[in-house]
């Protein structure tokens, strides 16, 4: 058979050696002239958008520093109208502009070394020797492509490449890669071999929406690209071949086996000693603290840690994350990416700059102080566990207007990250400890269970249940009235308070306030006394807005953070505003007041107290020096494990949050709220407060009275003012204020 089929072979040895391949070629070269004239018909246009294109790399190296661009300004797949979505504060500020893509240029002086002879290394070694084409490459990807019977192998050159990204589809196709071809010997006759470089390592895509080398970088790496070192510039190139499979944010295992293949074909080419690149490998596991499993495989590392988000401003980082998620589920992805939605927010720009930076203070000066501590402790271990507290240490800061519900300020945390994108105002629970006692006295005083002058004593008890709760640093001071029980946040009073006037109207404010079923409360907070000690977790938002219901006057609200959206064309497609005060006017119909308005105005007055001498948070206070009217309330969790603080103006509740993210973790032995959160609250209320002094709490016409009282007896100081300590004003429900003067400081006889 098979000498038969040589005889035919024979035979027919003009047809198969002449006219075959004759064919072939005729056929090729049809279909290669219509695909030049397809390029012939493209040309104008595609060199009009590398024209384009090059003035934007031009225009980086004159001003000798990068720059972003949309891909509409030079036509790259334009199919959609690229236009972001930006958030404005409520006076019409941009704090947030999101884009779909990421794409930044800069000046090949910015690009290392390094990285450009990666890419050649690995891409293209020819690349300095051809006009555009690699007859080899060609040559090894047509015998790859027919034994595979299909295209897996393109041969490209870094021209091809470029021509690809820049003109065509991305489909593996041979009309595409004849097309590309032309597309190359073109680039190649108009620009030298450094501009194809820099349009190239500008252009390519590396996933994640990242465009070009320097996006990359800080995407990777959270630097530029011109810092970066051998191996790091390898990390880069080694995506360029798949992101998908290679990016070290999708799969760090391909990324590094990929790297060193890199690195392998740098020393293959003679750019680095073997000794060097061995060196800087090592170093770049050490210093990105790759970890690895028991088959050495890579796991985690801190590649990927910063955040190269997709917002160009971006004030307000988990405030704007919050609300993207908002309108991605509400618009969609695409709409919100590239319609051109307009947001208006209810945050104050100038304002969330503030709280943003006071939040990072408070919160870098517990990092500082966990430091230190690992610095002088002797033991590696314990030195080690401190060093990982302080990285765990974050915060939170929220301000609402109490009236409205407005979210003012909005700090989720003190940076927004890959590995740190867990909201803390909003996303975490913890527990309040002290700072939820004025929901108890507040209770009470609408119970008429307490007034300010009411006086308990401050002793060591034992509760039903055994039930034996301790003062801070476990100090009794014997008799002691309402009003500096609260100033001092004493333990044990608060909890005899809350065992006198009962559960029911604390579970009731709890329900109204945070606007919850009656089985989420019964779950969430138990009947117990602890609860006067905030031991059942809250978020910071719910705490501000259980702090700013005492503030309104006992009136629902719901925080909102978004006033209404606007299409591109200025229509209003969602006016989330309205429907709130929809809402908040049925609630308020509902059940009218929360809690009773002289309740809470006596429990603002009371807690004025705070910023006095000896109260737990004066000397926070006195050193932001603000004199306006003021209130709040410090916390503190068991074992010092969270720091809180609400404070109070006429039209702003603030809570701060410092804490350990990673759970219920001690900040240190007098680490309490005074200490930590209360100064991060006073010096952004004194900052915000410069211009403009907010007026004084709301008090209700009716029902209520004012009184000056002695503070160590609560009743009326007598005539001469032999009390020691007094205050003015104290408010009471009328008819419930003392009627007897000091039975402590009596008259002097002469």
């Amino acid at each position: 058979m098979l000498k038969n089929f040589f005889h035919w072979i024979i035979s027919h040895k003009i047809f198969i050696f002449v006219y075959i391949p004759l064919i072939i070629i005729i056929i090729s070269g049809i279909f290669a002239g219509t695909i030049y004239l397809s390029w012939l018909e493209d040309r104008d246009k595609a060199l009009e958008t590398l024209s384009r294109y090059k003035k934007l790399i031009d225009r980086t190296e004159e001003l000798k520093s990068g720059q972003t661009y949309s891909y509409s300004q030079i036509d790259l797949s334009a199919k959609v109208v690229d236009i972001p979505t930006r958030i404005y504060d409520r006076n019409n500020e941009i704090i947030g502009e999101y884009f779909e893509q990421k794409r930044e240029i800069v000046p090949y002086a910015s690009i290392p070394q390094w990285l450009v002879k990666a890419v050649i290394a690995s891409e293209d070694r020819a690349f300095y020797n051809h006009s555009g084409l690699s007859y080899k490459g060609i040559f090894r990807a047509v015998i790859t492509n027919i034994i595979n019977m299909r295209v897996v192998q393109g041969g490209s050159t870094i021209t091809q490449q470029l021509a690809k990204v820049l003109f065509t589809d991305m489909e593996r196709e041979f009309k595409r890669k004849i097309y590309e071809a032309f597309c190359a010997l073109e680039i190649e006759k108009r620009y030298d071999k450094q501009d194809i470089l820099s349009m190239y390592l500008n252009l390519i895509y590396f996933g994640n929406g990242a465009y070009g080398v320097e996006s990359a970088s800080k995407m990777f790496f959270g630097m530029s690209v011109k810092d970066l070192d051998e191996t790091e510039c390898a990390m880069v190139v080694a995506t360029i071949a798949n992101p998908l499979i290679y990016s070290p944010l999708l799969n760090l295992k391909n990324a590094l086996i990929r790297t060193k293949a890199i690195m392998r074909s740098m020393i293959d080419a003679g750019f680095i000693e073997e000794k060097v690149a061995e060196y800087q490998s090592k170093r770049f596991i050490t210093k990105w603290d790759f970890s690895f499993n028991e088959k050495k495989e890579p796991e985690t590392s801190l590649i990927g840690s910063f955040l190269f988000s997709s917002y160009k401003v971006n004030r307000a980082p988990f405030f704007n994350e919050s609300i993207r998620r908002v309108l991605s589920d509400k618009f969609g992805e695409d709409v919100l990416k590239k319609g051109g939605l307009s947001v208006y927010t209810t945050i104050d720009g100038k304002k969330q700059d503030i709280a943003l930076k006071a939040l990072q203070d408070g919160i870098l000066k517990q990092k500082e102080y966990h430091k230190k501590v690992a610095d002088e402790n002797i033991s590696s271990l314990e030195s080690r566990f401190e060093e990982e507290k302080a990285n765990n240490i974050d915060g939170a800061l929220v301000a609402i207007d109490p009236h409205t519900g407005e979210i003012i300020t909005y700090a989720g945390g003190y940076a927004f990250s890959t590995k740190s994108q867990l909201d803390l105002v909003s996303q975490i629970v913890r527990q309040p400890g002290s700072s939820f006692k004025p929901v108890i006295y507040a209770a009470a005083l609408e119970n008429r269970t307490i007034t300010p002058s009411s006086v308990f004593i401050d002793e060591k008890t034992e509760f039903k249940g055994d039930y034996s709760p301790k003062n801070y640093n476990d100090v009794y001071t014997g008799k002691v009235i309402v009003r500096e029980a609260l100033r001092k946040s004493i333990n044990v009073i608060a909890v005899k308070v809350l065992e006198e006037t009962g559960y029911e109207t604390v579970f009731r404010i709890l329900r109204d306030a945070l606007d919850l079923p009656d089985s989420v409360v019964n779950k969430r907070f138990g009947q117990t006394l602890s609860l006067a000690l905030g031991t059942y977790e809250i978020s910071p938002l719910e705490n501000c807005v259980l702090h700013s219901t005492i503030v309104n006057g006992g009136k629902f609200i719901q925080p909102y953070g978004i006033k209404y959206v606007k299409d591109y064309n200025g229509n209003i497609v969602w006016h989330n505003e309205k429907e709130v005060m929809d809402y908040v006017e049925e609630k308020r119909n509902e059940f009218d007041k929360i809690i009773d308005p002289v309740a809470c105005a006596i429990t603002v007055s009371m807690l004025k107290g705070v910023f006095e001498p000896e109260g737990t948070a004066y000397f926070a206070f006195q050193g932001a020096r603000a004199g306006f009217p003021a209130a709040g309330k410090t916390g503190t969790s068991s074992d010092f494990c969270d720091a809180w603080f609400a404070g109070y103006t006429a039209d702003l509740v603030t809570v701060v949050w410092i804490g350990n993210k990673a759970g219920a973790i001690s900040l240190g032995k007098g680490r309490a709220g005074g200490v930590v959160a209360a100064p991060v609250w006073a010096r952004f209320v004194s900052q915000i407060y410069a211009d403009a002094r907010p007026g004084e709490f709301a008090v209700p016409g009716n029902g209520v009275t004012r009184q000056t009282i002695c503070l160590e007896s609560g009743m009326v100081p007598r005539k001469g003012n032999l009390c020691p300590k007094t205050v003015v004003d104290e408010l009471y429900y009328a008819g419930s204020e003392p009627g007897e003067f000091c039975n402590i400081h009596l008259e002097k006889r002469h």
